[in-house]
């Protein structure tokens, strides 16, 4: 790629970053620091109190402003996710102002009933009511906007901004593969990179903090625990397994969703509370501290919403096991790297042997690890993903 070349293309980047509490701020952290010796970025984001090296290395405004700026940018990146805090005015400026979109979730429902429906904010709501083909659903009358509760979740609601949007990144084909008019979409893979490395005393201080003993197993779900996550599934679990002898620990190492709430209470007020750990939100240091401590991983997505999941491929970076869900976008991960389960009659059956599987078997954990580390290596390593982002800039 030549380096002068790509400096002369000046690029608006509107996305959450650190610290705000978002896995899209830690990727997007990772991705700009990768490509800035390639481009020059220039960051849009609702928040002052960025991390220093931001601060130092870009130039930084308000998302406010960048109607009056956007004569300035050859290209505009706008990232796009379901929570309506970060992404509700990126996504209005990404519909105003069409330009590259990265779809981090293939199933906006959730952010459109948030950010728009409950606001009465009606006009970006109607237009994405679009089905999969692309024709109009329920979008003739404005009247019939107040019975579209009861269908949160049904519509994707994401092929309006994909078909307005000039260029589209998703993370996996599966995706792509979901618009018919998808020419204009590309697949570049979420990267995968573990970030801070913590060290033995800092893993030591969070295993006295989250009084985990060293001779258990731990078993760890990373992130903000919402229900998509399963965690009643795989509290059900834990407990039939911490019932038959077995030593393990679970740890729900992020921020409790409130629909999470009373699950979390119960586990804390049962004979379980030492064996089934909520951190609650974590800092970096501690949030890998969590992933260096786990002996697997659980990343299960049910109902999927198509997202790309940056604590599997930091699970992956790290080597870790790692058990997902069989659907959609989860099924490109190799059987040889990643556990599926299916989602039926049967998932709780299923995970249990997993974990037996895995807590009585050494060299078939370090199989697994030894996979998951080749498969990062040569398709989700970063300077594997950054060519492919300078390609699509350039295209």
């Amino acid at each position: 790629m030549d380096v002068t070349q790509s400096k002369n293309r000046r690029i608006a980047w509107m996305s959450p970053l650190p610290p705000q509490k978002s896995g899209i701020a830690n990727y997007s952290y990772w991705l700009v620091k990768g490509l800035r010796p390639f481009l020059d970025i220039d960051l849009y984001c609702d928040t002052r109190d960025l991390q220093d090296d931001l601060k130092r290395d870009f130039a930084v405004y308000p998302l406010t402003v960048f109607q009056q700026q956007r004569h300035w940018y050859t290209e505009t990146i706008y990232h796009l996710g379901n929570n309506s805090q970060f992404h509700k005015e990126i996504y209005k400026l990404a519909w105003n102002f069409p330009g590259t979109i990265v779809l981090h979730d293939y199933n906006l429902s959730a952010f459109m009933h948030h950010a728009f429906y409950l606001q009465a904010d009606w006009r970006l709501y109607e237009e994405a009511l679009e089905s999969v083909n692309g024709e109009p659903d329920w979008k003739k009358s404005l009247a019939l906007i107040p019975k579209l509760r009861r269908y949160s979740g049904a519509v994707p609601m994401s092929h309006a901004i994909v078909k307005r949007s000039k260029k589209v990144i998703v993370h996996h084909r599966w995706i792509k593969e979901q618009f018919s008019d998808g020419d204009h979409v590309q697949v570049i893979p979420m990267f995968a990179k573990t970030g801070t490395e913590p060290g033995q005393e800092q893993t030591d201080t969070f295993k006295k903090r989250f009084q985990i003993d060293a001779r258990n197993f731990v078993i760890t779900c990373l992130g903000f625990v919402n229900t998509n996550k399963l965690p009643q599934l795989q509290v059900k679990v834990i407990k039939r397994l911490l019932s038959q002898g077995y030593p393990v620990h679970l740890i729900f190492a992020g921020e409790t969703a409130p629909e999470v709430k009373q699950l979390q209470s119960e586990v804390e007020a049962s004979e379980y509370r030492n064996n089934i750990t909520f951190t609650g939100y974590l800092a970096d240091a501690d949030y890998f501290a969590a992933l260096r401590c786990s002996d697997v991983v659980i990343n299960l997505r049910n109902p999927s919403m198509g997202e790309g999941s940056l604590t599997l491929t930091q699970a992956l970076a790290a080597g870790k096991p790692a058990i997902i869900s069989d659907v959609n976008q989860y099924r490109e991960f190799p059987d040889r790297v990643c556990w599926k389960v299916t989602h039926d009659e049967n998932e709780s059956q299923l995970l249990y042997e997993y974990l037996v599987a895995l807590l009585s078997n050494r060299n078939v954990r370090e199989e697994l690890s030894r996979n998951s580390l080749d498969y990062v290596e040569s398709v989700l390593a970063l300077d594997r993903v950054i060519p492919q982002w300078l390609r699509l800039i350039h295209r």
